[in-house]
């Protein structure tokens, strides 16, 4: 080797030593942080980290962001007083698990803030982090504490776990200060066991969402933010499971399951909800979308089991499968704007008490009746006893619509009633006797004899596919799916968490390495409650180790058979990790 190879070999090492630092302590992690520059990645040693507080403004860019992350994703534990502040550009923060809060938490410092020093990040991201159960002591439930505030542009939360948020505050909110577009991107998160502050029922506050986008400040100005791919799970809060306040903002592909409240579009304009799943279980005061402002599309969605009344069976006017406001006369952005030019077409609502509401209102202010409205396409249908059901409806009209374009056209119900539509156009709205859903094993599924086959009307250029991700016939069907387009998307279940969406779903997991599963080994019921089966074809176990989704060893035991059976019985609720020699696979224990 001559001296000009070895002198350039030895600049890249000093170069690759400049930018990678590995830190044990906080003084060394603030000096890493001061010392960052482009393409600086300050990795934090695997232990619990206490009284962490980081503040970095600096730049990095597409190429070479500054990445702040775990040494293993799971292994690194921020406890105390902590939080996270981000400011200036191409900043990355990952794998850390935030847990065991103080007794006394600053609610008006959020625990990762998307800014620093006055300065908003910009194309920042935090990815495969874990927030568990990190609250304000019982005397600060009712002040503000968020966990993630988004600010600046074009940032991503995903593959993260928020899990026990309680208290008032969101988890992720975007208050938008200024009315400049944001194009944030919230996608792969798993949202879970959110309780309501004190001990009223859901709704006594407000501020107990998943996911604030905008403020009614800045309402009428575009944000242009994506919400995909998300799974809400046992979430209860308030109404709004997630608060659209701003325009132009996507939300799609994400399942709600066993929940209390609805998406809501509480103010703004231009959004579009598509190709989710609402999975209520009954749940009382559960709904689909509820709807404000103008210029909205509302497609292919899949909404089962919601519940309108409250706990104590009184009828709230705020939910139902799609909920329709009326609107106020004043015009304060702050109040309820009146619903125009709405489109609600190919919809699945499947045992709902009530399927689509049009008109309610909480007072006499709201006196707007929703204005050029489409309806179309949609399907009702009912095959289980639901209380009340002589007051329940497959679409009730509280207030008849107004406006020349306003029409009910092809919608299927099986069993259930509508109201009448009064003077609006209606053409092609049916009964179907039987057969129009039949029961699947995640969702009701459109079959081979149904008559919502090829009964769909209508020209709608953004209707290319269906919930699953199938495309569209010309002659295409009603309902939300799209009969043997052969889509291969379905609802999030706890299954997918640490897989699919959620902390570890992004490639990166707690061991080091990836899960995989050879054909001639299993692991049987997935998912579990007692007892988990290893089975084998052709050699003996071995030994296995169980571990949490945070890396944590749980058990290990030897077997020189090629069959196990091992009690989980005493294992908590979640997501766990098998190995046995050169395999792994993460299993469920509901």
């Amino acid at each position: 080797m001559n001296n000009r190879i070895l002198i350039l070999l030895l600049l890249l090492l000093l170069v690759c030593n400049v930018h990678a630092q590995y830190v044990t302590t906080n003084t060394e992690l603030t000096n890493a942080i001061n010392a960052a520059t482009a393409g600086s990645t300050i990795t934090l040693k695997n232990q619990t980290w206490t009284n962490v507080q980081i503040s970095i403004n600096k730049n990095g860019n597409l190429a070479n962001p500054i990445t702040i992350k775990a040494e293993t994703p799971g292994n690194v534990f921020f406890e105390g007083v902590t939080n996270v502040k981000m400011g200036g550009g191409y900043i990355y923060f990952e794998g850390v698990v935030f847990q065991n809060p103080p007794a006394s938490v600053s609610t008006g410092t959020p625990l990762i803030d998307f800014r620093a020093s006055s300065t908003d990040c910009n194309n920042c991201k935090v990815t495969n982090i874990k927030i568990d159960a990190f609250n304000q002591g019982a005397s600060q439930q009712t002040s503000v504490f968020k966990w993630v505030l988004l600010r600046g542009a074009n940032n991503e939360v995903s593959y993260s776990s928020f899990v026990g948020k309680h208290g008032v505050g969101s988890i992720i909110n975007d208050n938008r200060d200024s009315s400049n577009p944001n194009y944030h991107k919230i996608h792969h998160n798993f949202f879970a066991n959110r309780t309501p502050q004190g001990t009223s029922a859901v709704n006594a506050d407000n501020d107990q969402d998943a996911i604030r986008i905008g403020s009614s400040s800045t309402s009428l100005s575009n944000s242009f933010t994506e919400v995909y791919d998300n799974y809400f799970y046992n979430f209860s809060g308030e109404i709004e499971v997630i608060s659209n306040k701003s325009g132009s903002n996507k939300y799609y592909n994400n399942t709600f399951e066993n929940y209390q409240g609805a998406l809501t579009l509480r103010h703004g304009n231009n959004c579009e909800v598509y190709n989710n799943f609402f999975l209520a279980n009954s749940n009382p005061f559960s709904g689909g979308v509820r709807v404000m402002g103008e210029n909205h599309k509302i497609y292919n969605n899949y909404i089962e089991g919601v519940r309108s009344r409250y706990e104590n069976g009184s009828l709230s006017n705020g939910v139902g499968g799609i909920n329709i406001a009326n609107g106020r006369t004043d015009g304060v952005l702050n109040g309820y704007l009146p619903v125009k030019n709405l489109t609600i077409v190919n919809n699945t609502f499947v045992n709902c008490d009530y399927g689509i509401r049009i008109g309610t209102a909480f007072n006499s202010t709201q006196s707007v009746a929703p204005d050029n409205v489409i309806i179309g396409n949609n399907i009702i249908f009912l095959d289980a006893v639901i209380p009340n059901a002589s007051s329940n409806r497959a679409i009730q009209v509280v207030t008849q619509l107004t406006g020349t374009s306003s029409k009910y056209e092809n919608n299927m119900k099986q069993t259930g009633n509508w109201d009448s539509f009064g003077a609006v156009t209606a053409t092609g709205n049916i009964d179907v006797i039987s057969g129009l859903l039949a029961s699947g094993s995640d969702f009701y599924r459109i079959p081979a004899s149904s008559d919502a086959i090829d009964y769909g009307v209508g020209s709608y250029s953004f209707l290319t596919q269906d919930i699953l991700g199938g495309n569209r016939e010309t002659a295409f069907d009603a309902g939300a799916e799209e009969y043997g387009a052969a889509g291969t998307k379905g609802p999030y279940k706890l299954v997918d968490v640490g897989v699919k969406v959620g902390f570890g779903a992004s490639g990166t997991l707690s061991i080091s390495e990836k899960v995989k599963a050879p054909s001639n080994i299993k692991v049987y019921p997935v998912p579990t409650k007692d007892e988990l089966t290893v089975s084998s074809l052709n050699k003996t176990i071995g030994t296995i180790e169980i571990f949490d989704i945070t890396g944590k060893l749980l058990l290990k035991t030897t077997n020189n058979s090629n069959m196990l059976k091992v009690n989980v019985s005493s294992f908590l609720k979640g997501i766990y990790i098998l190995k046995a020699d050169d395999f792994k696979s993460r299993f469920v224990i509901e």
